[in-house]
Order: C-alpha cells, then sequence, then structure tokens
C-alpha cells in the first residue's frame, strides 16, 4: 500500500492519524516493518497494532473490489 493509499483510507474510515495505532499501522501497511517493531517504535499495544491493521487491511481489500467494477 502506498502512503497515499494509506493516508486516503485512514480520511475515509474516520481513523485518527496521529493515533499510536494508527502510527504503528501505517508503518507495516506502507513501509513493510513488523508488527512487532511498529508497536514497539510507537508504544502501542500488540492487540492494538493487531486489530488497526486488520481493520485498514479489510477496508483497503473493499475499497479495491469495490471500485475495480
Amino acid at each position: 500500500m502506498t502512503a497515499e493509499q494509506y493516508d486516503a483510507l485512514v480520511k475515509l474510515m474516520r481513523g485518527s492519524p496521529d493515533s499510536a495505532g494508527n502510527l504503528a499501522a501505517r508503518r507495516v501497511l506502507v513501509d513493510g516493518v513488523s508488527k512487532a517493531e511498529a508497536g514497539r517504535e510507537t508504544g502501542a499495544s500488540r492487540s492494538t497494532v493487531h486489530l488497526t491493521v486488520k481493520r485498514y487491511i479489510e477496508g483497503y481489500e473493499l475499497m479495491k473490489k469495490v471500485f475495480s467494477s
């Protein structure tokens, strides 16, 4: 996922761009770091990182499906 796609997704899903969970998810989805590393860097809990990444992957997949039709 590109940084531009991630930023748009966060905005559309009404995420808080500056939250630890979102910063960690960005590191995972855009920069390719591990969830554990992203959590350490941002201070987000393991479960927060996992759930936020999952939420944005699901949203991204749904958008791809809808907009490719």
